[in-house]
Formats: structure tokens, C-alpha cells, sequence
């Protein structure tokens, strides 16, 4: 029976003895020495140290900077603008249209040719038209002849007044005839009432038109006009007179015009007010109907504290910046004002000189470190140029300089 517990202890110490050895080169190799060939998951050092992000010192974690941009918030002009869309239009596009009806004879004229005003653009046959006023204008020399006649009776008293008064009313009569036969035979030609350029012609000769039908559209383009609607409180900003930027869509160059006249009432169908604009001269090579944007400015102030409106972060309704001071940013919420392409004004949250976060807020919270990379272009230091310790506040955090 001792010798039996004597064996037992021996066997418990080299159990015990061997599994330490094997803790060790399980430790130290990563594998088991009573099962060859098993491993276990094991830290990599040489990986370990390779690892430039994350380090661990007496102090800490280092923390790696994010890149950003920066911008410095100071007082700028700038404007308010309402943008609307809309076409170009003549002064005057109307269809001529045919007074009586008839064949088409002849047509003078074709799309793009610029008529004088009176010029005939198409006539009609008119050879009965032609009779007729021929008949009269004959018709008129009897009796003018035998009016001049009855005078000088009349003179010599050969007359009494009233034969020589029916004669001079048959006369007249006479030469009203001639003047209606004249009208009758220009209605049968069609006249530009204005000098403008032709933009569609609808007929071809030989062709029998209607009366009242449109055989030419004519357009005077001198000048050009816009008309856009806008909601009434915009409206109420703007003055006669006004400049106005026009930026067509097929051209590269804006061109700018003047508010020509405001309407006085509302349209209740669109709770709008409509605008004529007056194109400038350099507009004249603009085409009739070309799509424009119109920008009109309803709001400006000269001093305005600004800053890019790259650096608002907008959540929800909120709307914040994130403001770098030496190493870090923090986060702080601004309320806006007007604003144009590239520029907001701040009214609160911001003061004149600091620095904002134009580029990388997606990885920012407040406190995180960060690394500039245009400070020469804004002006923005942490520290002099001699090398020495950046600037420090009171209690000993960085402070930025400004050029």
C-alpha cells in the first residue's frame, strides 16, 4: 500500500513538471509538444511592431492626425440671388394672315429674310381685283372731266349751283369707287406692317388659302425681352431698373439685362408675379425662344461675416462648422444668413478670424487631432518658424496664430 502511494505521487510530479514545459513551448513556439503538428493562433511581434497607426507608450495611444483643409471666416460682400428659368422673346412675333380668300401667286419671301416695313411677302391672283380698279380709276377721269366742265358754266352762269352740285357729288362718288376698288386689290397682297425678319413661312404658290388663315409669322428682334414669374415676396425685393444676370444655355457668355417693367397683380393661378426683363444690346445674337437662366440678386450686404459653404455641416435642420484651434477642431453649431455660389454668412457661432474645416469633416468630432495642409494659404500657424514650442493659452493648450 506505500509503495502503491509513493508511485502515485511520483507519476502527479512528472505530469506536472511536463505540462509546464509544454505551457512554455506552447508559449513560445505556438504548438503543443504531445500532439506534433497541432497550433494554436499566436501575436505576431515582428507584425506587431510594423503597425505605424496604433503605438502604445508611457502616455498613451498615439493618435494618427486627419488631413483637412482650411478656411478663415472674415467679412466679404455678398448677395442674396433667386434663379428662374425662362425663354427669349421678341418684341413683336405675329402671323400675317390672309384678308380674303384665294390662290397664292407669287411669295416673295422666305424663313430668314429681313423685310422693310410695307414690303409685300406674297400676293394672290387678282386680275378681276385689277379690272375693277381699272373700271374705276376710269370711270373717276369722266367725271372729273365733266365736273371741271360744269365750273367754268357755273362761272359764266350758265348753271344754276344745284346742277353744277349733283355733278360734283356724282364726282365724288366716282372716286370713292376708285378708292374701294384699290383696297379690294391690296387685300388680295400681303405686307410686312413692320420691319422685322420672317421665322416661318406656311404657304407655297398655288395654294388656295382661307380668309383669316396664317401665312407668315414676322418678328421684330430689337429688342429682346424675358419674362419670368416670380413668388410675390421675392418680387416685393426687386426694383424697375434693376440689373439682372442672363445666362443663356447655348452660349458660354452671360449677358445681362434690366427689369423692364413689374406687374402690379398677382396671377392667382401661380400666387406669382411676372417680370419683363429688357436685354441688353448684346444680346441681339441671341435666337427667339432660346432657353436662359436668370439670376436676380434680392438681398446684399458688404461686410458680411462669410465663410465657404463647403464647411457647413448640415444635419437635419441643424447646420454647424467644425473651428480648429492649434492641433484639433471642435464642433459648433452657426446659424446662417444669405448666401451665394460659394460663400454663406454666419450670424452666430463664428467670430471674425477663425479657422474652419473646408475639407475632411467626415472623420472630425470634436477634440480630434488633425494635420493642416494648406496653412501658408490661410495664414494659419501652430507654432513660429524658429521651431521653438507652439504658442500656448493659460492652461497650457495649443493656441493658432494668424498671419
Amino acid at each position: 500500500m506505500n509503495i502503491g502511494k509513493k508511485s502515485l505521487g511520483v507519476l502527479l510530479v512528472v505530469v506536472i513538471v511536463v505540462a509546464a514545459g509544454g505551457g512554455t513551448v506552447l508559449f513560445r513556439t505556438g504548438k503543443l509538444p504531445f500532439l506534433p503538428g497541432a497550433t494554436v493562433a499566436a501575436a505576431d511581434s515582428t507584425a506587431t511592431a510594423d503597425v505605424a497607426s496604433v503605438r502604445k507608450d508611457k502616455d498613451g495611444p498615439e493618435v494618427m492626425p486627419i488631413p483637412v483643409e482650411l478656411a478663415r471666416a472674415e467679412a466679404r460682400g455678398i448677395a442674396a440671388y433667386y434663379r428662374a428659368a425662362s425663354v427669349v422673346e421678341a418684341d413683336r412675333l405675329v402671323d400675317l394672315v390672309a384678308k380674303v380668300p384665294g390662290r397664292i401667286q407669287t411669295i416673295q419671301v422666305e424663313e430668314g429674310d429681313w423685310v422693310e416695313k410695307g414690303s409685300v411677302l406674297a400676293e394672290f391672283e387678282n386680275e378681276r381685283e385689277r379690272i375693277q380698279l381699272r373700271k374705276a380709276e376710269l370711270t373717276l377721269a369722266d367725271k372729273q372731266r365733266l365736273l371741271e366742265r360744269t365750273e367754268r358754266m357755273l362761272a359764266e352762269e350758265l348753271i344754276s349751283r344745284q346742277e353744277f352740285d349733283e355733278v360734283e357729288s356724282t364726282c365724288r362718288l366716282a372716286e370713292a369707287e376708285r378708292d374701294l376698288a384699290a383696297i379690294n386689290l391690296e387685300d388680295t397682297r400681303i405686307r410686312a406692317p413692320f420691319s422685322g425678319r420672317v421665322t416661318d413661312r406656311k404657304v407655297v404658290a398655288g395654294q388656295q388659302v382661307p380668309a383669316a388663315a396664317a401665312a407668315f409669322t414676322l418678328g421684330d428682334f430689337s429688342p429682346l425681352r424675358v419674362r419670368v414669374h416670380l413668388p410675390e415676396a421675392v418680387a416685393r425685393k426687386i426694383e424697375e431698373g434693376q440689373r439682372v444676370l442672363v445666362a443663356p444655355e447655348a452660349v458660354e457668355t452671360d449677358l445681362e439685362a434690366v427689369v423692364e417693367r413689374i406687374s402690379p397683380v398677382v396671377d392667382p393661378a401661380t400666387s406669382t408675379v411676372r417680370l419683363t426683363l429688357l436685354l441688353d444690346e448684346d444680346g441681339a445674337a441671341m435666337r427667339v425662344g432660346a432657353f436662359v437662366k436668370v439670376r436676380i440678386t434680392t438681398d446684399r450686404r458688404n461686410d458680411a461675416l462669410a465663410i465657404p459653404k463647403l464647411a457647413l455641416v448640415e444635419e437635419g435642420a441643424l447646420r454647424s462648422v467644425f473651428v480648429a484651434a492649434a492641433d484639433t477642431v471642435r464642433k459648433v453649431e452657426v446659424e446662417t444668413g444669405l448666401y451665394d455660389e460659394t460663400h454663406v454668412e454666419v450670424l452666430e457661432g463664428v467670430a471674425a478670424g477663425d479657422f474652419v474645416v473646408t475639407m475632411g469633416q467626415g472623420g472630425l468630432r470634436s477634440g480630434t487631432v488633425i494635420k493642416v495642409l494648406n496653412p501658408a494659404e490661410v495664414g494659419y500657424q501652430t507654432g513660429d518658424s524658429s521651431g521653438n514650442d507652439p504658442a500656448r493659452d493659460g492652461d497650457g493648450s495649443l493656441v493658432a496664430k494668424a498671419d
